[in-house]
C-alpha cells in the first residue's frame, strides 16, 4: 500500500490552540509520517529558539512485566544509557553534555521515554545516538555491566525509601490492585526481581518492545524540514520491524469490600493516611469529570478538604484529592498528613465531614470555571517548553493515536458541568469501598484506623548488603558482535552548517516615582506574563529569636487583604488565570506572579491589594504557625535537611543568621505574635527598596504606566537594613555523623565556604567545576555511579548569592559503602587540579557556551536572570562578562580557580547515615576527626 511507503506523507495536522477567555489563538503545526518498519514520525517546527528537542517514546511499562519480574522496563530504561554498538561505555552522557544539551528518560507504568533538547547544529548526531540504542543496542550487553546498573537501580529504590512515607506508595499499590493486575508493584519494582535478572531476560525485553513499530519519535524545533526527514530515512529506516506487541485492555479495579491496613514507617514523625477508591482509565468519558472533582474537593482555601481537615478542625497541614487515569485503570486517592501524634480516625471523620460538606454545598459556579482555567493554564505551561512540547506529542500519539490529544482533553474539561460531576462523585465515591492505609510512625499502630490489618514492607535489603558487582569500577566490557548496517555508523556525524549563537534578549531599567526599581525583558511566543516584587533579604532580616518570621509574614501576607477573604482573593486571581503569592528563602522575599497578558493591569489591582492592605487575620497566624510548626518536624526526619542544617550550623556558627534552615527553632515559631509580623512587614516592605522585575509581551512604557496606581499608594516604609555576621566558623572536625538508624543509603555532603555571586571569581569556579560535579556528564557522576554503582547520582555546584555562599557535593550511597564513597570524593576532588589539561577547558568551554542557546528560552529562566541581577547584585550585562571571561580563560588561571576554591582541605563532611553499621569504619579511616551530632542541641 503506497501510502505507507518511506516518508509517505499519512497526514498533516494543525493543533489549534484556543487561549483563555478570548486570548488570540496560536497553532502548533506538526506533521506526521509512518516508515516502512512501523516507526511513527512527528514533526514540529518551532524557530523561537536556536535549539531542537528529540523524544522517542515507547508503548512498554512496568505493566507489561510478570510477577517475579518486576522493575525489567526501568531497568531497560537504564541499561540503554550504558553503551551501544557504535557508542562506548558511557559516551551517551558524555556526548550530549559536550554538546551542551540536556538529556533523561523516564519509564512509567504505560510507557517509557527518552528525550534530549540540544542546540540545533546536533540534530544529526543525536538522530545517529538514539537510532543506534533503537537498533544497534543488545549485542552490547553482559552480565557485569547489567550487575552494575541493577547495583544503580537498587541505590535509585532505597534512596526513594530512606524518607519518610517512601514505602507507603508500593503499599498501596499492593493493597489496592488485586493478584494478577500489571499495576500491582511499583515501576522500580523489586531488588530482589532485578538481582535475578539475565542477560536473556533483558534480550527478550529488547526484542519484544523495543521495536520501531511500538515507537513514536518526535523532533521538534529549529530544523530545516527536509534536511531532517532525509536523516530520520538513514539513521531509523533500516532498522527492522519486529512482531507486533500485543494491545492491552483496560482492567478497572473492582472493590468488592473496604479494607484498612497499617503500615510502621521507621522515618516518620507523623502519621499519614491515604484512601484509594476504583477511577477511570485514561480517554474514559468519565476520566475529565472525575479530574474536576478531585480539584474541586482539596485545592484552594475554600476546598471542602482544605476548610475541614486543616483550617477549622487543624488536624493536618497537608491534603490532596487526587484522580489518576492510567492505560488500564484509574483512581481516585485521598492523602492525608497529619500533624504528630494525631489519631487517623479524627482525620477519617473529618474526611466524612469534607463529603457531606462538599455534597451540602454543592458546586459554585466560580469554583467550576476557575477549575477550567486551571486546565488551559496548564496546557499553556507545556507550551512554554519545548522539552515538554516535544515528550506530550509522543505521549499522546502512543496513548491516543494523535499528536493533539491534549487540544481533545481540553475540550473534555471545558465542556464538564456541574451534574456531571456530581455524577462521578455518586458513581466512584459516595458511600463505595476504598482502600485505606495509614503510615505511622514505629510503634504507633494505635492511631491507625481502627480494625487495620498490619502490613509490612518487603525488605529488599539489609543496611549491609554488598553490591552485585562488587569487583571494583567498571571501565569496560567483553568484546561484541555488530550487527550489519547499509552505512559505516562507527562515523559520528559533524555538527551542522547552522550553528547557534547565544544572544541574550534586551533588558530594559527603570524606576517609580516611589523609589521602586524595575526592570523587564520581552517574552512573545505565548500571551503570558510572570514578574516578582522583591521586598527584602528574607530570612537573613530576622532578628535574634525569632527564627521563622519572615515565613510566618509571607503566610499572613497570601491570607487575604482588607476587603478580600482569602477564599474570595483566591477566586478572582483564578478566574483571571493567575496566580500571585509571597514567598521566602534565605536571602529574599518577593511577590511572585504569573497571569494571561491580557489580564496583567486587573492582576496589578489584586497585588497592590496584598501588598498594601493586609487582612492581618490572627487565625490565619494560628493557622500558618501550625502548619509551619508541622513542617518542621516533618523535615526534620528528610536526610538531606538534617545534612544541609548541620553543615550551615557548622560553617557558619549557632548565633549566625546565615545558619537559619528549614529546620527552623518550633519555640521560636511558637512564640511569634501578629505584632512581631506587623513590624516585619513595617520595617521590611518598602517602595524604596524594592524591584519589580517583569517578563512579557508588553514594552517598557506599558508596563511603566501600569504601575503607576501601585506607585501613588506605596510611598511609606522604614528602613531595611541587615546585620549580618559574616565571619565563617573553623569547622572543628572534618566528618560530622548524624544518626539515621536503619538507614540503608546515607547522605553525604562534603563542602566548604564559596564567594558571593558578584565576585569576580564566581564564574570562572563555576565553570572549573563543570567537569566535577555540574552534571551526568562529569567525574563524580562517572566515579561513583557509572564505575561504582554506589549511587544514583553524585553532583557537586557552586550555591551563591550576596550572603550566603557555600560550595556542596553531595550523594546518597548505599549504606554498605558509605565509607568508600567518602574516599571517592577526596580522591576526586584532591586530585582534580592536577586531571584538568587544557582538553578539559576546551570541552568546559563549547560545553558552556552551547548550552547558553537554551538559556532564555522559558520566561522563568527570563525571571530568574533578572532575579540575579536584582537580588544578587550582579550588572545587567554580567552575561557578557560572563563570556569574556570564558572565552579567555587559560589553563593556569584554570588550575589556580581549582586550588582557591576547590580545596579539599578546606572542606568537611557531614554524613546522615545508619551509625551501628557506619561510624566506626568512618573513625577507623584516617580521614580525620569524627564528631556525633546531637540534633537536639542545635534546635
Amino acid at each position: 500500500m503506497n501510502y505507507l511507503s518511506s516518508f509517505s506523507l499519512v497526514w498533516i495536522g494543525m493543533l489549534l490552540i484556543v487561549a483563555c477567555q478570548g486570548e488570540k489563538d496560536f497553532s502548533l503545526p506538526y506533521e506526521k509520517f509512518v516508515l516502512d518498519n512501523g516507526l511513527q514520525v512527528v514533526l514540529h517546527e518551532d524557530k523561537s529558539d536556536p535549539i531542537v528537542s528529540v523524544a522517542i517514546q515507547y508503548h512498554v511499562g512496568s505493566a507489561r512485566e510478570k510477577p517475579g519480574k518486576t522493575g525489567f522496563a526501568h531497568l531497560f530504561e537504564h541499561m540503554l544509557f550504558q553503551r551501544s554498538e557504535h557508542l562506548g561505555r558511557n559516551e551517551f552522557f558524555k556526548k550530549i553534555g559536550e554538546l551542551g544539551g540536556s538529556f533523561n528518560g523516564a519509564t512509567g507504568p504505560d510507557g517509557t521515554v527518552y528525550y534530549e533538547t540540544v542546540p540545533r547544529d546536533a540534530l544529526e548526531k543525536v538522530l545517529w545516538m538514539e537510532s543506534d540504542r533503537m537498533g544497534f543496542f543488545i549485542n552490547t550487553v553482559t552480565r557485569k555491566g547489567l550487575e552494575r546498573e541493577i547495583d544503580v537501580v537498587s541505590n535509585e529504590k532505597r534512596q526513594n525509601e530512606n524518607r519518610p512515607f517512601g514505602q507507603s506508595n508500593g503499599m498501596m499499590l499492593k493493597q489496592f490492585y488485586p493478584e494478577g493486575h500489571p499495576y500491582r508493584w511499583p515501576v522500580i519494582g523489586s531488588i530482589a526481581d532485578l538481582h535475578g535478572a539475565t542477560v536473556d531476560d533483558i534480550k527478550q525485553f529488547y526484542r519484544k518492545y523495543y521495536a520501531p513499530n511500538n515507537a513514536t519519535l518526535v523532533v521538534a524545533g529549529d530544523f530545516d524540514r527536509r534536511e531532517v526527514e532525509a536523516m530520520i530515512r538513514k539513521y531509523f529506516g533500516e532498522i527492522p520491524a519486529r512482531e507486533e506487541v500485543e494491545p492491552v485492555r483496560p482492567i478497572p479495579v473492582q472493590l468488592e469490600k473496604t479494607s484498612k491496613y497499617v503500615l510502621e514507617d521507621r522515618f516518620a514523625n507523623a502519621p499519614g493516611l491515604e484512601m484509594n477508591f476504583s477511577g477511570a482509565e485514561q480517554f474514559h468519558p468519565d476520566a475529565y469529570p472525575l479530574r474536576i472533582l478531585a480539584l474541586l474537593l482539596s485545592y484552594g482555601k475554600n476546598a471542602p478538604f482544605y476548610k475541614v481537615l486543616v483550617e477549622d478542625n487543624k488536624l493536618a497541614s497537608y491534603v490532596n484529592v487526587a484522580s489518576s487515569s492510567l492505560e488500564l485503570s484509574g483512581q481516585v486517592s485521598v492523602s492525608v498528613k497529619a500533624y504528630k501524634e494525631t489519631d487517623l480516625n479524627t482525620v477519617y471523620r473529618g474526611i466524612q465531614e469534607a463529603f457531606e460538606r462538599f455534597e451540602q454545598e454543592g458546586i459554585r459556579d466560580n469554583d467550576l470555571e476557575r477549575m477550567k482555567i486551571m486546565q488551559e493554564t496548564m496546557l499553556y505551561n507545556v507550551m512554554m517548553s519545548l522539552e515538554s512540547k516535544t515528550q506530550a506529542l509522543a505521549r499522546n500519539n502512543v496513548f491516543a493515536g494523535r499528536p493533539d490529544q491534549m487540544v481533545i482533553d481540553l475540550a473534555h474539561y471545558q465542556a464538564v458541568t456541574k451534574e456531571e460531576v456530581m455524577r462521578v462523585y455518586r458513581k466512584y465515591v459516595r458511600g463505595k469501598h476504598f482502600v485505606a492505609l495509614s503510615t505511622v510512625p514505629q510503634g504507633q499502630t494505635s492511631l491507625a484506623l481502627t480494625g487495620s490489618v498490619v502490613v509490612r514492607p518487603d525488605e529488599d535489603s539489609p543496611v549491609g548488603q554488598k553490591l552485585v558487582a562488587d569487583e571494583g569500577a567498571v571501565t569496560d566490557d567483553d568484546p561484541y558482535e555488530y550487527t550489519p548496517s547499509v552505512f559505516d555508523r562507527s562515523v559520528e556525524p559533524p555538527l551542522l552548517a547552522n550553528t547557534p549563537e547565544s544572544a541574550m534578549p534586551p533588558v530594559w531599567t527603570g524606576e517609580m516615582s516611589n523609589g521602586m526599581k524595575v526592570k523587564g525583558m520581552a517574552y512573545t511566543e505565548l500571551p503570558v506574563v510572570q514578574f516578582a516584587v522583591y521586598l527584602n533579604s528574607g530570612m537573613l532580616c530576622e532578628p535574634k529569636g525569632k527564627s521563622g518570621l519572615a515565613r510566618l509574614t509571607a503566610a499572613v501576607l497570601n491570607c487575604g487583604t482588607r476587603t478580600k477573604t482569602p477564599e474570595e482573593l483566591e477566586v478572582a486571581l483564578g478566574l483571571l488565570g493567575a496566580r500571585v503569592s509571597f514567598g521566602v528563602s534565605t536571602e529574599r522575599m518577593q511577590l511572585s506572579g504569573s497571569c494571561l497578558k491580557k489580564n496583567f493591569p486587573q492582576v496589578l489591582r489584586l497585588v497592590e491589594e496584598m501588598l498594601l492592605e493586609p487582612r492581618w487575620d490572627e487565625t490565619a497566624l494560628e493557622l500558618a504557625r501550625k502548619r509551619m510548626i508541622g513542617n518542621i518536624r516533618q523535615s526534620s526526619t528528610e536526610p538531606k535537611v538534617l545534612a544541609r542544617h548541620v553543615f550551615r550550623q557548622m560553617m557558619y556558627g549557632p548565633e549566625n543568621v546565615l545558619s537559619n534552615s528549614a529546620l527552623a527553632s518550633e519555640k521560636e515559631v511558637a512564640a511569634i505574635t501578629m505584632e512581631d509580623i506587623k513590624t516585619f512587614y513595617k520595617t521590611h516592605i518598602v517602595p524604596g527598596q524594592a524591584t519589580f522585575d517583569f517578563v512579557g509581551g508588553y514594552e517598557k512604557k506599558e508596563v511603566m504606566k501600569f504601575l503607576q496606581p501601585l506607585a501613588r499608594t506605596w510611598t511609606t516604609g522604614g528602613a531595611s537594613q541587615e546585620r549580618l555576621n559574616l565571619n565563617f566558623m573553623a569547622p572543628q572536625a572534618k566528618v560530622y555523623f548524624v544518626d539515621y538508624p536503619g538507614a540503608k543509603q546515607s547522605y553525604i555532603l562534603l563542602g566548604c565556604p564559596a564567594m558571593p555571586k558578584a565576585s569576580n571569581d564566581y564564574y570562572p569556579a563555576k565553570m572549573v567545576n563543570q567537569l566535577l560535579g555540574a552534571s551526568s556528564n562529569a567525574l563524580l557522576f562517572d566515579v561513583l555511579r557509572l564505575q561504582h554503582g554506589y549511587t544514583y547520582g553524585a553532583y557537586s555546584f557552586f550555591d551563591c548569592g550576596k550572603y550566603a555562599n557555600e560550595f556542596r557535593a553531595t550523594s546518597s550511597v548505599q549504606a554498605a559503602y558509605t565509607l568508600e564513597a567518602m574516599q571517592l570524593f577526596k580522591s576526586c576532588i584532591s586530585t582534580y587540579g592536577e586531571q584538568f589539561t587544557e582538553q578539559s577547558l576546551v570541552k568546559t568551554k563549547d560545553a558552556m557556551f552551547k548550552e547558553n542557546a537554551a538559556a532564555f528560552e522559558m520566561p522563568d529562566a527570563r525571571l530568574d536572570l533578572l532575579s540575579e541581577m536584582t537580588v544578587d547584585g550582579l550588572p545587567v550585562d554580567d552575561l557578557k562578562r560572563q563570556e569574556q571571561l570564558l572565552k579567555r580563560m587559560t589553563l593556569p588561571e584554570a588550575k589556580a580557580c581549582i586550588r582557591n576554591w576547590l580545596d579539599y582541605d578546606r572542606m568537611f563532611f557531614v554524613v546522615v547515615g545508619d551509625a551501628a553499621s557506619q561510624l566506626d569504619r568512618i573513625r577507623k579511616s584516617g580521614l580525620g576527626e569524627v564528631k556525633v551530632v546531637d540534633l537536639q542541641e542545635l534546635r
